[in-house]
């Protein structure tokens, strides 16, 4: 195939794009829209938010810039932008409704949640736009998604270790944001087959953040795992499911308190 134009390559986008790059991009969003809704569901049923506030700060500003301020010329893009962008909205209501509760033992922050949440998008979106401004939009929305993927890999694993609770989040969540940023590395190596003369992540930085990816959400998978494990166990405990040994019954005993 002959090479594709450079101005269109960083996005994929062509005429005679193969089915399967298509394929693989609406995947990863319908992966994205799953991880939204069930963090917006499980936000309200836990009373809780389930991204860690900074990575979903830059998050969300990432998708305004990218979807709103320069959205790109193809309509698939436009809409998969877009849809993240008002899905994303609600966990951010959902993050400042229930945050506050996350947040007792530290007034300060407790009390001025929604000022944090602004300041934050604020300079994200800032930050974004001179991404935008040093490289393009088309290698910036490629390397901020990276940055905010990293970002949020490490927040919400961070996230999970400090409250040792698997509460805001579940393994289902955790799965379609999993699956819904794994398929960039097929995708990414099938545009590079396909002769796209500009494939960002095809770099050493690129590879790098990749193989960080799966390091940070594939640790926070494994122990989100056992941590519901654990939560199943006291569970047990609490209701007399388990056979009880002498260890056993003095935590159940100081459950009961």
């Amino acid at each position: 195939m002959a090479q594709i134009d450079e101005t269109y390559s960083s996005f994929g986008l062509s005429d005679d794009e193969p089915w399967v790059l298509t394929f693989l991009r609406v995947c990863t969003c319908v992966g994205w829209l799953a991880n939204y809704m069930g963090m917006i569901y499980k936000s309200f049923r836990d009373r809780t938010y389930g991204m860690a506030l900074m990575p979903l700060c830059c998050n969300i500003a990432c998708e305004f810039v990218y979807g709103v301020i320069h959205a790109p010329d193809c309509p698939l893009y436009q809409i998969i932008f877009l849809c993240w962008f008002v899905l994303n909205c609600a966990v951010i209501v959902a993050a400042i409704k229930f945050a506050p509760r996350e947040w007792r033992h530290a007034p300060l922050v407790q009390q001025n949640i929604g000022w944090i949440f602004a300041l934050s998008i604020v300079f994200w979106t800032t930050a974004h736009l001179a991404i935008v401004a040093q490289v393009g939009a088309t290698e910036g929305a490629a390397w901020s998604s990276w940055f905010c993927q990293l970002f949020l890999s490490a927040g919400c694993l961070c996230q999970l270790i400090v409250r040792g609770s698997s509460r805001g989040t579940s393994l289902w969540i955790w799965f379609a944001r999993f699956f819904g940023t794994a398929l960039s590395l097929p995708h990414e190596v099938l545009r590079y087959k396909h002769g796209y003369t500009n494939v960002v992540w095809h770099s050493p930085l690129g590879w790098w953040g990749g193989a960080a990816f799966f390091i940070l959400d594939g640790a926070f998978g494994i122990l989100l795992w056992k941590i519901q494990q654990s939560e199943k166990a006291v569970k047990g405990l609490q209701r007399g499911e388990v056979g009880l040994d002498g260890n056993d019954k003095d935590i159940k005993k100081s459950l009961s308190k």
